[in-house]
């Protein structure tokens, strides 16, 4: 598993103590946030590019697909995007979520992603890897199918244990930039340990 990049335990903690204090928003459109939403249960958090781009969705069949795993190892998904709460219900929902051990909100104002420190801008966005990482997601069979949320934001993973510490960050640093959910799965077991 990857090192954090802080200096120190305490610094990464106070990072995952004010992400907890975002607010975000249901499916139904209530203002919650990520500490009601990862409760006392370690956390797998995705944080999404935006609602219509492939790699949103490449991200989201990975998560997906991994939530059976994550359960048996006794913690939970949460799936976080940008884009409005309509957005949010049709894309999650054509999705087959939320479903159990995965919960799904989206952050239309991006204050999770900014406390996070997940970059933004087309220069990051947008580049020689993104293209690589373009040819995969297509192959995979994922497409592009519109514009809902912030098209510049990256998103990232990460991994949470009560009470509030953060063992696993991944900050993507172009769109596509995803983890190997080998290392996401270790830093699971390592939060039930």
């Amino acid at each position: 598993m990857p090192a954090l990049a802080f200096d120190s335990r305490f610094e990464a903690d106070q990072m995952v103590a004010q992400i907890a204090l975002c607010s975000v928003l249901t499916l139904e459109g209530d203002k919650t946030t990520l500490r009601d939403l990862w409760g006392a249960e370690p956390t797998m958090t995705c944080f999404l590019r935006h609602f219509g781009c492939l790699f949103c969705h490449q991200m989201v069949h990975d998560a997906v697909e991994a939530v059976p795993e994550v359960i048996r190892r006794g913690a939970q998904v949460v799936l976080v995007g940008n884009g409005s709460v309509e957005q949010a219900a049709h894309f999650f929902s054509g999705k087959g979520l939320p479903q159990n051990g995965c919960k799904v909100v989206t952050d239309p104002g991006r204050e999770s992603y900014r406390t996070a420190g997940f970059g933004r801008g087309y220069g990051a966005t947008f580049n020689r890897k993104s293209k690589r990482a373009y040819g995969r997601a297509r192959q995979q069979g994922h497409r592009i199918v519109g514009l809902f949320g912030d098209l510049t934001q990256l998103g990232g993973v990460l991994v949470t244990a009560p009470p509030l510490r953060l063992l696993y960050l991944h900050r993507s640093e172009f769109a596509g930039d995803h983890p190997e959910m080998t290392q996401v799965l270790s830093a699971v077991d390592s939060a039930i340990r």
